[in-house]
């Protein structure tokens, strides 16, 4: 009878490390599955025990969603104007004759 009690603790530990695993496992998959909803209930929870911050001075959520984006990647400026035409002349002229001393460049090299 004593082999019979042993085989039953045995059992018993194996029972309860099935049992923590699949606990384990939930709380993961729990966490995993539900991370948006719990980071912005972690974060309300961190804001109203904070005991730097004053009530009184709160900023509105989109205000600070829309700084946060600014801060990740800034807009290039767009110019406010098309550039001059007679700044585009120039610039077309000065790359017209980079591309003819490159072609006579090449002429060269294949000349010799």
């Amino acid at each position: 009878m004593a082999k019979g009690g042993g085989a039953r603790e045995g059992g018993a530990l194996k029972t309860a490390v099935i049992v923590a695993g699949g606990l384990a496992l939930a709380w993961v998959t729990v966490e995993t599955a539900f991370r948006p909803f719990l980071d912005r209930l972690r974060g309300a929870v961190s804001r109203k025990t904070d005991p730097a911050r004053d009530p009184d001075q709160e900023e509105a959520p989109a205000s600070a969603a829309a700084e946060a984006e600014e801060e990740k990647a800034p807009a290039p400026e767009e110019p406010s104007a098309p550039p001059a035409p007679a700044v585009v002349e120039e610039k077309v002229a000065e790359l017209e004759e980079k591309v003819e001393e490159a072609a006579a460049a090449a002429d060269d090299d294949k000349a010799e």
